[in-house]
């Protein structure tokens, strides 16, 4: 049989109202279930100006499915115009996750959970996994995932030389941010050589003042995967490409730090040799090596 995808629509409880694709191999998820007595379902989260088409890792998904997992690929109102024109703010989108992991429940009767993120979706998955009691959370993994959104991105600009640099953004953010009529105020703006050195788009970021300020100022706490990892209890996966441009490559050895540091005693690091951020040609070992640790936690 092979992986098939299921399109379905979910409501926040703010109102919020977003897609998410099921991926899904049935007759491998029978035969995990029969292996493990667990019926075990993942949800992953898109990274910057993505969606469950865009912005994610399109390999994962049917790669663990095929293994037995059943994928949930989560848009959430980080993706696209929400990042663009104002809604989008980081931490709001928890209620996303938080409407398909009941959805996985409820609806399709998985009983274990796994919780994936890449990029700014790992800082998501981060804080979610940090701040809501799911017990039959089985593990969160974590693709690229940054130090601190915020951080990060300002160890990038001065390494590329970004303009505007993160010092005149903030500056600049800030009195529309805490205006009284500050939403009125937003505007949309480009960093160039904000992920490379050239001015291509390709190595540049676009956002409202607003939703910089919330996912990437320099109060954006909940943007900082090193404040909220410590929070996580269950065990955490952080895959890492050794070539990353975008999220550099020491950063996973860090956070990891910091979950020993506050307790977890199951916390691993897989590097990837040669891996870029966006893992191309080395997508092979990425699932050998996720799809190992879940076998052996789920």
């Amino acid at each position: 049989m092979a992986v098939d995808h299921r399109l379905v629509t979910l409501t926040a409880i703010d109102g919020a109202t977003h897609d998410a694709l099921l991926v899904i191999d049935e007759r491998a998820a029978r035969a995990r279930e029969r292996a493990s007595g667990r019926r075990t379902a993942c949800f992953h989260v898109h990274g910057i100006m993505g969606n469950f088409l865009v912005g994610t890792l399109r390999f994962l998904a049917p790669a663990v499915a095929r293994a037995g997992f059943p994928v949930l690929v989560i848009e959430t109102r980080m993706g696209n115009v929400g990042q663009l024109f104002g809604p989008g703010i980081f931490d709001r989108a928890r209620r996303d996750i938080d409407v398909a992991v009941r959805w996985l429940r409820d609806e399709c009767g998985f009983t274990d959970l796994i919780a994936m993120g890449y990029s700014s979706g790992a800082t998501l998955a981060a804080r979610w996994a940090a701040t809501r009691h799911v017990p039959w959370l089985r593990g969160v993994a974590l693709l690229g995932a940054p130090w601190g959104l915020p951080e990060s991105l300002e160890e990038r600009a001065r390494r590329w030389g970004a303009e505007p640099d993160y010092e005149t953004l903030h500056a600049t953010a800030e009195p529309i941010v805490h205006s009284l009529n500050g939403a009125d105020d937003d505007r949309l703006f480009v960093i160039e050589r904000s992920r490379g050195p050239t001015r291509m788009p390709k190595d540049s970021e676009v956002y409202t003042y607003r939703t910089w300020w919330h996912s990437r100022g320099p109060e954006a706490d909940t943007a900082k995967t090193h404040l909220q990892i410590g929070g996580v209890w269950a065990p955490i996966l952080l895959l890492q490409g050794t070539a990353d441009t975008v999220v550099f490559p020491d950063e996973a050895s860090r956070l990891a730090e910091v979950a020993r540091a506050a307790g977890n005693r199951d916390v691993e690091v897989q590097m990837i040799d040669g891996a870029t951020h966006f893992f191309k040609d080395r997508e092979i070992i990425t699932r050998d090596h996720l799809v190992r640790w879940m076998r052996a936690r789920a």
